[in-house]
């Protein structure tokens, strides 16, 4: 990829603001605060933003306590990370709309380019994969930075275990290993460590897993009650979908997640053979063709029922 665009646009630029999506997971935090940090050693004036908390396991990367920490009246560019869309950015698109120029950097294949310059390669497995190939063309990778994006590349890609991940990713994940950032302790952290509580919301939600059309397709329910009885929250539920896909004979995996009064956020996860975006574009989501997701309003059945349809038409 050409990066000169990119690069040239942040050498022009004094205060920038990064603003990572709603819902943050490790690829938009990890990228996010490694494009931070290398502007401050840059000489740049970074700002960073996310509509929702920094919580759970990402929670740990380096720098999170800088997320909305500080703003401005206006930026000279400001960059969206890991965001296909300027709804994913919730409030903070308001920080996005405050920059003169206004950058993207993205992995997405529903990404609408709706910036001025658009860092986008819809065969990278993680954003972090993006930026770690512009962070290394300008110079600018260490031991903090590396970490954080190592954990973007592991989070996104499932421990380098998804179709998405291909010899260009791995090359990626060599020029961060490069540094002594303790791999095997990152792996562990995101993919393989949980507390009580979340396992006691794993097995509470997988015991009531639904399936249907000859145990094809799989669906997993995360209420408030559930919440409330094993004191967790929404950022507690990431992976357990993995659960149903991984079931033999599963085509597509679907997560629901009661967030507010009749509304739900859905994540779908689909066999090789079929296309999670185009199910998640039904509602106005998007992501990749093995994971995507989108936020739906109505009473738990009905929502149900509309998602069971989207799924059918996909598989049938």
């Amino acid at each position: 990829m050409d990066y000169q665009n990119v690069i040239s646009e942040i050498k022009r630029a004094k205060t920038i603001a990064i603003i990572s999506h709603v819902n943050p997971d490790g690829d938009t935090v990890g990228s996010s605060l490694a494009i931070f940090k290398a502007l401050e050693m840059y000489g740049k004036k970074p700002y960073i933003f996310c509509d929702d908390p920094i919580s759970g396991k990402i929670s740990i990367l380096a720098g999170a306590e800088n997320y909305n920490k500080d703003r401005a009246d206006k930026y000279d560019l400001s960059i969206a990370v890991d965001c296909a869309d300027m709804e994913r950015m919730g409030n903070s698109i308001a920080e996005f709309k405050r920059g003169r120029r206004k950058m993207v950097i993205d992995h997405h294949k529903t990404n609408r380019k709706y910036g001025d310059v658009n860092l986008l390669d819809i065969n990278a497995a993680a954003s972090a994969q993006v930026v770690t190939f512009l962070l290394d063309e300008m110079g600018l990778l260490n031991a903090e930075i590396a970490k954080l994006l190592y954990s973007g590349l592991v989070t996104d890609s499932g421990g380098f275990s998804f179709s998405s991940v291909t010899t260009e990713t791995m090359i990626a994940a060599s020029k961060l290993l490069k540094f002594d950032i303790k791999a095997h302790e990152i792996n562990e952290h995101f993919l393989k460590k949980i507390k009580m509580n979340i396992y006691k919301l794993k097995a509470r939600v997988l015991e009531k897993a639904k399936f249907y059309d000859n145990n094809s397709i799989g669906i997993i329910t995360f209420m408030q009650s559930d919440f409330d009885a094993t004191g967790t929250d929404t950022t507690c539920t990431e992976g357990i979908i993995n659960n149903i896909i991984n079931v033999i004979g599963i085509k597509v995996a679907v997560a629901i997640s009661e967030v507010g009064d009749k509304n739900f956020k859905v994540s779908v996860r689909t066999g090789d053979d079929f296309d999670s975006s185009k199910i998640a574009l039904v509602f106005g989501g998007g992501g990749h063709k093995n994971a995507a997701g989108f936020r739906v309003n109505g009473f738990y059945e009905d929502v149900e029922e509309k998602i069971l349809k989207a799924v059918r038409d996909e598989i049938c």
